[in-house]
């Protein structure tokens, strides 16, 4: 007995032997392409498994006619770096072989595709890996099944990198719609957003018309506030008592005018931003030319301050420097103190946007139109009751102090929105000790003049108590500026892989 059984086995390992040796190891050959020249963070790509079969051999399909058959199969091995969706396999082809019967095959080239997702915190050098299955027959016979293991490399780069496509004609008959099964990543995104639509601590649902209404009026107001903005409220009071003085009817309606001037500069802002969102608010003082044309404005106001159109500037300078003593120039003067405050003013009103951007159109405009009225408010309060500037100088050389100090405040304004247009070495922290130098200018200018026009010890005493004011604060806050506790760097994709190389946190901040 025992005799029978070492021959069986024998015979076994004899018929292994014999079937292994048979067996052709040139009748499919496979490989695997990325459809890009590199993976993108947070993108999504595809690999094309290229399977070439033989002349005169076959595979089974995708989807054999047998539960019994071995189906063609591609199985990505797990990555840290990416997110692999569903392989999508190619139609198989009905055929009918005497010895094999119905089958449903793949012959020739067959490429099938695997969808992949970049992690938004994948970095460095992706080595991917996927085992591809089949079972290769000819007329009469299937032979063993084969599970070669394809590998790939790619770098991944930052999103906004340019990359190319590798072999077009593999991918040309890809369906796109096939990446919508990684929509799913993006889900949290939006339900923070739709968490975040808070007002003073109080959730701003859809029907909460009265808190919006009261609330953007409030907001308005505060804008006043804000530094882009704050230089222009001592010149309207000081032009308000101006007019006050010889027509106080006429001081009203520059009031009315110059309010009229910022709700409607609101209401435009609201199409583009609400309406039609062709972009976000304060989003056009990326603009070069926009951002250009409003410092240009501020330096012709400030220079207006210092007396220098005294000396004759060119005519279309007078055109385009708002005056406080016409309608035309309070209208103007409204619509340039509205733009000013697009900057400064996103974040104090996000949620009241948002809300807004969940109504009809005709609501989110007059939102945005109440915005302005509150912003508007103080100056018409001004233009009415002007005597709450009284107490400023009213001629000599005192009021032309306290005009140039306003020309440098306008200077330092126009430093803030001209950004843009300073040398690399002043576009960083550095930037700050710019608007500083503004400052201890006006501060240092009012001691100087007060010590040649006054005769009086008091009197320089409180120019240097007003000018310390000014640049002891000013100082203390550059100092914290120019030293922050995170050391920002200009964004450039190759910083970014840099940074996240680094394997700390990495904070990109988009303004």
């Amino acid at each position: 007995m025992e005799t029978v059984k070492h021959a069986l086995g024998a015979l076994v390992v004899l018929l292994l032997t014999a079937f292994a040796a048979a067996q052709p190891t040139d009748l499919a050959t496979s490989r695997a392409v990325l459809s890009q020249s590199a993976l993108r963070q947070g993108d999504s790509a595809v690999i094309a498994i290229v399977t070439d079969i033989k002349p005169g051999y076959h595979a089974q399909s995708n989807k054999p006619t047998s539960e019994d058959f071995i189906a063609f199969a591609v199985e990505p091995q797990p990555s840290d770096q990416v997110v692999f969706g569903q392989p999508i396999f190619p139609k198989g082809i009905d055929k009918t072989y005497p010895a094999l019967g119905a089958l449903n095959i793949y012959d020739g080239r067959v490429v099938a595709y695997v969808p992949v997702r970049v992690k938004p915190n994948a970095i460095g050098t992706a080595k991917l890996q996927l085992t591809v299955t089949y079972q290769i027959c000819d007329d009469s016979v299937c032979f063993a099944p084969e599970s070669p293991t394809l590998e790939l490399s790619t770098e991944i780069v930052a999103p906004a990198t340019t990359v190319t496509i590798n072999e077009p004609a593999l991918f040309k008959d890809f369906d796109p719609s096939a990446l919508t099964q990684f929509a799913e990543f993006q889900a949290p995104t939006t339900q923070k957003a739709e968490r975040s639509n808070r007002f003073f601590g109080i959730e701003l649902g859809r029907d909460s018309y009265v808190l919006a209404f009261v609330g953007a009026f409030l907001v308005g107001i505060v804008f006043n506030l804000v530094p882009c903005v704050l230089p222009v409220l001592p010149l309207k009071a000081i032009g308000f008592y101006e007019v006050a003085q010889h027509n106080r009817a006429k001081c009203l309606l520059f009031g009315v005018m110059f309010s009229l001037g910022i709700i409607a500069t609101f209401a435009a802002l609201a199409i583009p931003v609400l309406v039609l969102k062709w972009f976000s608010w304060g989003e056009m003082f990326s603009n070069v030319w926009f951002a250009g044309a409003i410092t240009l404005i501020l330096v012709l106001l400030a220079l207006g301050m210092f007396g220098v159109f005294g000396v004759g500037l060119p005519t279309w300078a007078y055109s385009v420097t708002p005056r406080h003593d016409t309608l035309s120039g309070n209208v103007l003067f409204g619509i340039l103190t509205a733009i000013l405050s697009t900057p400064c003013t996103f974040g104090l009103f996000f949620a009241l946007l948002t809300w807004a951007a969940t109504q009809p159109a005709v609501v989110g405009v007059l939102l945005l139109m109440v915005v302005g009225a509150g912003m508007a408010f103080p100056y018409l309060l001004l233009s009415a009751f002007p005597e709450v500037a009284n107490k400023l100088p009213r001629a000599g050389q005192w009021s032309e102090v306290v005009k140039q100090m306003m020309g440098f405040l306008l200077l330092a304004t126009a430093a803030y929105f001209g950004k843009m247009f300073l040398p690399d070495s002043l576009r960083g922290p550095n930037f700050w000790w710019v608007i500083f130098a503004l400052i201890a200018g006006a501060g240092v200018f009012l001691l100087v003049r007060a010590v040649q026009i006054s005769k009086r010890k008091v009197s320089v005493a409180i120019a240097a108590a007003v000018a310390l004011l000014l640049i002891a604060p000013s100082f203390a806050l550059t100092l914290k500026l120019t030293n922050p506790p995170i050391q920002w760097t200009y964004f450039t994709d190759d910083e970014l892989v840099k940074a996240r190389a680094s394997g700390r946190p990495v904070l990109v901040k988009f303004t």
